[in-house]
């Protein structure tokens, strides 16, 4: 019986130390939501382009629909990885 006690009780501290810690993240102003909302849309946008570019130049080049799609969704998010890397070891 006392174990089990013991259980709730941290249980308990871990949820009041959790929520304490969300209620923080969140009093700086801008929600994560936003955040994440912001760091997508560039991303998509990055994307969008490099794909439009991609898939031009290959359809030019006289490939088909399928292939062309499959080449420049993986180039351009090998490259825009590649990128993103870039700027966090810098």
């Amino acid at each position: 019986m006392e174990a089990s006690k013991k259980l709730v009780a941290v249980f308990l501290v871990c949820i009041v130390m959790i929520s304490s810690s969300v209620h923080v993240s969140m009093a700086d102003g801008e929600s994560n939501a936003e955040k994440f909302k912001k760091a997508f849309t560039v991303a998509a946008t990055e994307y969008t382009v490099c794909y439009n570019i991609c898939q031009k130049v290959c359809s030019d080049a006289g490939f088909g629909y399928t292939h062309c799609e499959m080449k420049c969704d993986e180039d351009c998010t090998a490259r825009l990885l590649k990128e993103r890397m870039e700027k966090m070891k810098n």
